[in-house]
């Protein structure tokens, strides 16, 4: 699957969250949620090179769909376009020991009840299924729900349930492999389809509230999201893991991340000197932002443009 387009990449809420993670205080319940975001990639990630390493280049694979069907949005996680059959897949990062009683869920070391994964599975398996219909294809849908911790254990689980067990994985992705076959010109067309009924927005974030003024300020890890300090006149370094980066490309990574979060702000020297927590010259920012962006001349409150970027 080396010429697959679809890579796995963490959604722009996760993306937003590990920015603002190490520059403000999350709230218990925000904590939460980031923490089950992160675990969550994690388990997709694990899932998807599975796959990638035991299926056919040519393999069609979708990731991180946000459809809507009957005026409904749903989330997909990952699907297989294989001849006849759309495998529909939910990941679960679950670990610990679990149990079902009467359709119901429960940790099995506090007797609480969690909400039955199934349901979710059900109603995003049923709104792919009408989707699927309304755009014209005649093409079965198999929905599986997976569970990918290897720490996961579900008692009395009944046989005739789609779930995937840890232990089961390696011989149903063999089976897979075994059972392709290479999709159709009519296959290729529903993946281009749903990719263009693909919502990249959601309305459904859970974002802590910031602001640019409350935000400490600084450069980003890319591994280990700690601050990077300054080492040389041209790189800086991660104390924590040991990271080192040339301080252009420091900048314009951090140019990124300052657009991703406040995508409405304007670029300016003076802000991104800001945001880099003042450890640069204004005259080393306005090189970088000159030479990789168009200035946008308007005079005291002139501007660069981050959708004309500069060929190099």
């Amino acid at each position: 699957m080396k010429n697959n387009k679809w890579k796995l990449e963490k959604s722009k809420t996760l993306q937003k969250m590990q920015l603002l993670f190490p520059r403000m205080t999350f709230s218990k319940q925000e904590k939460q949620i980031f923490n089950k975001q992160m675990k969550g990639y994690h388990g997709e990630k694990k899932f998807y090179n599975l796959l990638k390493n035991n299926l056919p280049e040519n393999a069609l694979i979708l990731i991180d769909l946000l459809l809507k069907s009957n005026h409904s949005l749903f989330q997909i996680d990952h699907l297989l376009v294989n001849a006849n059959t759309i495998f529909h897949f939910e990941i679960k990062n679950f670990e610990g020991e679990y149990y079902i009683n009467n359709d119901l869920w429960y940790v099995k070391a506090t007797q609480q009840e969690i909400r039955n994964p199934l349901l979710q599975l059900e109603k995003s398996s049923y709104l792919l299924r009408h989707l699927v219909q309304q755009l014209g294809y005649n093409i079965r849908v198999k929905s599986y729900l997976v569970f990918i911790n290897p720490e996961f254990t579900l008692f009395q689980l009944p046989l005739n349930l789609p779930i995937i067990m840890p232990t089961q994985l390696n011989r149903f992705v063999q089976k897979l492999n075994r059972s392709f076959s290479p999709p159709s010109q009519e296959q290729q067309r529903l993946v281009t389809d749903l990719e263009k009924l693909n919502n990249t927005h959601s309305s459904f974030e859970q974002i802590p509230n910031y602001t640019f003024k409350k935000l400490k300020k600084g450069i980003l890890c890319p591994t280990c999201f700690s601050f990077l300090d300054r080492h040389t006149l041209r790189t800086l370094i991660c104390k924590n893991c040991g990271f080192n980066e040339i301080v252009k490309h420091a900048i314009l990574r951090n140019i990124t991340e300052f657009i991703l979060l406040f995508p409405d702000k304007n670029i300016t020297t003076n802000i991104i000197c800001e945001w880099c927590g003042n450890i640069f010259p204004k005259s080393t920012i306005r090189k970088v932002l000159s030479e990789n962006l168009v200035l946008v001349k308007t005079g005291r409150y002139s501007y660069y443009d981050i959708e004309n970027i500069v060929e190099n």
